[in-house]
C-alpha cells in the first residue's frame, strides 16, 4: 500500500480525509519509527504536484521522501523502506530530469543515493541508474569537477556490480564531456583573442582529449565495441580544431590510439578512419618520419571510397620524391616539388623558389615576378592535373612566405588564385569547358572526382587568399 497509496485513496475519494489524518498524526510529535516513515511516504504522494508544476511545487514532496529514507536507515528492519522511498522519490521528480531543471535535484538526489549506499541496498541496477542521473544533474549545473569525481565513483560501482550498464555509462560520460566543453567554449569566446586566451582554450581542449583517451583505453580493455566506436567518434571531433601545423603533433598519440582501436575491431566508419590516417601521415611527415607517413597514407588510400583519391595520391607521390632527393624525376611537376623540398637544407632560398616557379610556368613566371603585376599572370597550359597545379602553386606560395621571399610569394599566390574562378563543383561527372564572361579565354569548370577533394581545394584557395592579402603589405 506504501507504493500505491495515492492511487488507492483517489479511488476511494478520500484524499482530503487522508490529508487531515496525516496532519493530526504529525501534530502529535510521533516517534521516529516505521509508522512515521509510512506517514512521510503517504504525505509525499499527497503533495506530489503534476508534471507541469514548478520546481518549488516539488520541494515539499521531495522533503517527505528524503525524511522517510533518513529515518528508515537507522534500523535494519526498515531498510526496505529506504528503497521504497527512493522509488517514490524518483517517480515524483521524474518531470524535473531535464536540462535546466535537473540541477535543482542535486541536494536531494545526493541524499537518496547516499542513503541507499549506507544501507547497502542490493538492487545494484537501481542504484546505478540513480547514480548516472546524479552525474547528469551535476553536469547540467556546471559543477564539472564534482561531476568528474562522482562519475569516477559511478564507473567503479558499475564495473563491480552492473557491467552490463557500462556502455550506457560511456555514452553518458562522452555526452557530459561535450556539454562541459560547450559551456567552457561559451565562456572563452568572450575573451580577447590574445595569446593567453589561445593557450587557455588549447589547454582545455587537450585536457578533454586526454580524458577521452583514457576512456578509450578502458573501453578497449572491457571489450565493448560499441563503446569503443562511440569514444573514437567523439575523440575525432575533439581533435579536429587542433589539426593545424605545429599543434597537431600534440594529439598524435590519441589519434594513433583511435586508428588502432578502429582497425582492431574492423570498424565500418571507413571515411573517418581514412581521415585519421591521412592526418597521422601529415604529423609523421612534419616529424621527419617518412616511412611511417607513407604507411599511413597507404592505409588511407585503402580505406578511401574515392572521394579523396587525387589528394591522397598526390601526397603519396610527394612523399616518395622526398626519398629520392639524389635522383632526377622525369616529370616537370615532380622536379618543382623536389626543389621546394630541398629548401630545408639551404639558407639561400630565393633561387630555388624562383627555379620552382619557372618550372611550373616557364613562359610567364619570370615576367610576373619582374613586373610584380597581377594583370600579367595567366593560366598556362601543361599536362598537370588541375588539382596538382593548385597544390604546387599553393605549396610554393606558403614555402616562400615561410622563408620571407615576398616577391615569389606574391607571384605564386597570383598564379594559384587564377584557379579560384568559381568553377569548383561537387560532382563526379567529367570536367567540361565554359566561357568566362570577364575574359576572352576559356576556363575550366572543375567537377571534383570526390567531394572531399573539392573541399580540400576550396579551403586551400581560401588560405592562399589570406596569404595574398598579408604579403601585399610587404
Amino acid at each position: 500500500m506504501d507504493l500505491d497509496i495515492r492511487q488507492y485513496l483517489a479511488k476511494l475519494g478520500c484524499l482530503e480525509i487522508s490529508a487531515a489524518c496525516l496532519k493530526i498524526y504529525f501534530e502529535g510529535n510521533p516517534p521516529a519509527n516505521q509508522f512515521l516513515c509510512r506517514a512521510y511516504l503517504c504525505q509525499g504522494q499527497l503533495k506530489s504536484p503534476p508534471a507541469t508544476g514548478s520546481v518549488e511545487d516539488f520541494e515539499e514532496a521531495v522533503m517527505c521522501f528524503v525524511k522517510a529514507a533518513e529515518i528508515s536507515k537507522h534500523d535494519p528492519r526498515y531498510h526496505f523502506m529506504v528503497f521504497n522511498a527512493s522509488v517514490l522519490y524518483f517517480q515524483t521528480v521524474h518531470p524535473l530530469l531535464q536540462p535546466g531543471r535537473c540541477l535543482h535535484l542535486i541536494p536531494s538526489l545526493k541524499k537518496v543515493v547516499q542513503t541507499l549506499e549506507e544501507v547497502a541496498d542490493q538492487d545494484h541496477n537501481w542504484r546505478a541508474e540513480l547514480m548516472m542521473h546524479l552525474v547528469r544533474c551535476l553536469v547540467d549545473s556546471g559543477k564539472v569537477e564534482e561531476a568528474e569525481s562522482f562519475a569516477k565513483a559511478t564507473e567503479e560501482f558499475i564495473k563491480l556490480h552492473t557491467p552490463h550498464l557500462y556502455q550506457r555509462l560511456f555514452t553518458l560520460l562522452v555526452n557530459s564531456v561535450l556539454h562541459a566543453e560547450y559551456d567552457r567554449s561559451v565562456v572563452l569566446s568572450s575573451y580577447r583573442r590574445d595569446t593567453q586566451s589561445v593557450v587557455v582554450v588549447l589547454q582545455a581542449r587537450l585536457k578533454e582529449i586526454g580524458k577521452l583517451d583514457q576512456w578509450l583505453q578502458t573501453a578497449v580493455r572491457e571489450g565493448d565495441p560499441q563503446a569503443v566506436q562511440a569514444v573514437c567518434v567523439t575523440q575525432w571531433n575533439f581533435c579536429l580544431p587542433l589539426l593545424q601545423r605545429n599543434i597537431r603533433k600534440r594529439i598524435k598519440t590519441p589519434l594513433l590510439r583511435v586508428a588502432e582501436a578502429l582497425e582492431d575491431m574492423q570498424s565500418m566508419l571507413l571515411e573517418m578512419r581514412c581521415q585519421v590516417h591521412s592526418e597521422l601521415a601529415a604529423i609523421e611527415e612534419e616529424e621527419g618520419h617518412l616511412e611511417a607517413s607513407l604507411t599511413h597514407l597507404q592505409r588511407a588510400m585503402l580505406l578511401d571510397n574515392g572521394t579523396q583519391q587525387e589528394r591522397l595520391s598526390s601526397a603519396f607521390r610527394l612523399l616518395q620524391l622526398r626519398r629520392m632527393l639524389y635522383e632526377t624525376p622525369p616529370r616537370t611537376e615532380d622536379k618543382a616539388a623536389m626543389l621546394m623540398q630541398q629548401l630545408q637544407d639551404t639558407t639561400d632560398s630565393r633561387p630555388i623558389l624562383v627555379a620552382a616557379g619557372l618550372l611550373l610556368a616557364p613562359d610567364d613566371f619570370q615576367m610576373v615576378l619582374d613586373a610584380d603585376d597581377t594583370s600579367k599572370s595567366k593560366h598556362f597550359s601543361s599536362s598537370f592535373s588541375l588539382y596538382t597545379k593548385v597544390m604546387l602553386w599553393a605549396t610554393l606560395a606558403k614555402t616562400a612566405r615561410k622563408h620571407e621571399v615576398w616577391d615569389v610569394c606574391r607571384a605564386a599566390c597570383r598564379f594559384c588564385l587564377l584557379y579560384d574562378d568559381g568553377g569548383w563543383k561537387m560532382s563526379k561527372t567529367d570536367s567540361k569547358m565554359r566561357n568566362n564572361p570577364k575574359t576572352d579565354h576559356k576556363i575550366t569548370e572543375i567537377f571534383c572526382s570526390g567531394s572531399q577533394t573539392c573541399v580540400h581545394v576550396l579551403r586551400l584557395l581560401a588560405e592562399i587568399h589570406f596569404i595574398s592579402a598579408e604579403v601585399c603589405s610587404y
